[in-house]
């Protein structure tokens, strides 16, 4: 049971009502994190901005967006983020052998390439210890250009920063949550 009541469609503020309605728009229902923001215009704008920027805005491939935010979600044990992600996950292309490694020895696995373990490295260290070392930086600037380092990075702190809000305020998986 969430810790604040939903704001369910009609609901939300009236300035919400425009990002419910895209938000939809891209999952086909109106996702239950976002109920929780639908309390705030500035918040729930805010969210619709970050799901056009993950989506539209961000080149970074979905299968290293994903590696990502899966690492992120897995670390901070967010059961919803879980859920979502790993169904995008496997629509990127991960396997369900290589989801599973998503953690503290991800880095280590063989079923990643080495460019796919930097991004663990990178990821998971950011969430345990919030700045990562200069080792797993360095792993990343092996493979990524600046941009991309700066996508993995938005990623990173994003799912960090979504997931304290969702595991704080109770967020429960859709019923209806199919990607």
């Amino acid at each position: 049971m969430p810790k604040i009541p939903y704001a369910e469609e009609g609901e939300e503020t009236p300035e919400a009502t425009v990002i419910y309605k895209e938000i939809k728009k891209v999952f086909g229902f109106v996702p239950n994190f976002v109920k929780l923001m639908g309390h705030s215009s500035g918040a729930t704008q805010t969210m619709g901005a970050f799901v056009d920027a993950y989506f539209n805005k961000l080149n970074i491939k979905p299968r290293l967006r994903e590696i990502a935010f899966l690492t992120v979600s897995r670390a901070n044990k967010c059961t919803y983020c879980q859920a979502h992600h790993t169904a995008m996950a496997k629509k990127a292309g991960l396997t369900d052998e290589q989801i599973g490694v998503l953690g503290p020895n991800g880095f280590e696995n063989t079923l990643l390439t080495e460019a796919e373990r930097a991004v663990v490295r990178f990821a998971y260290e950011t969430t345990k210890e919030v700045e990562a070392s200069d080792e797993a930086i360095e792993s990343l600037k092996k493979y990524f250009s600046t941009q991309e380092i700066a996508e993995i990075a938005y990623i990173t702190a994003s799912a960090n920063f979504l997931q304290r809000i969702g595991k704080n305020l109770g967020v429960e998986l859709e019923e209806e949550a199919t990607f």
